[in-house]
Formats: structure tokens, sequence, C-alpha cells
């Protein structure tokens, strides 16, 4: 199911992987939620965060966290990287968990 798009604000730019020189996608619709306090106080795993991002159902996304079979800890790297909004010198964001 689509997100309506008056629920997405912005456009962001996804970089694969984090640090590349340039975008995988660009013009990807969005919504960036300040999450600071949730994501400071989160027991997941040890994640955490500052912000969520929304973005369609459609779009291709990536976290650099793994598990191994059997285990509850999550091991953390980089994902992609989300440029917000849209261009080369917007602010970079790491993206720790995809669902």
């Amino acid at each position: 199911m689509s997100i309506p798009t008056d629920q997405l604000l912005t456009t962001c730019d996804i970089y694969r992987p984090f640090g590349a020189g340039s975008p995988t996608y660009t013009n990807v619709p969005c919504r960036l939620v300040p999450d600071l306090s949730r994501g400071r106080n989160a027991v997941f795993a040890g994640l955490s965060w500052t912000h969520y991002l929304v973005l369609d159902a459609t779009a291709d996304v990536l976290d650099g966290c793994t598990r191994l079979p059997g285990a509850a800890t999550v091991t953390y790297a980089d994902g992609d990287e989300v440029r917000i909004p849209t261009g080369a010198s917007s602010p970079r964001f790491v993206v720790v968990w995809v669902e």
C-alpha cells in the first residue's frame, strides 16, 4: 500500500554504500521525523537513533545491521546514506534499521 504523497513532505537522495560519490536514487519522496528521546532510550539490541524516515514501500533503502542465527545481539555497520533534502550539500544520515 502506497503512502499518500501529501504525507511525504520532502525528498531525499539515497547513496549506496554510505559515503558513495554519487546517489543511487534521487528525489525519493519522504518525511523525516525527529525521535531523539525515544531513540536515545531504546533498549532494542543496543541500537539508537535520532530520527526516523518515512518512505513509500517501493523505496529501496538498506540498513547495515546483521544478526547471527539464534543470537539476540545486532552487529551495527553503516547502511545506506540518506541526504535530506535532496542535494549533495544536505545533511547526511546513516540508515540504522529498516522495517
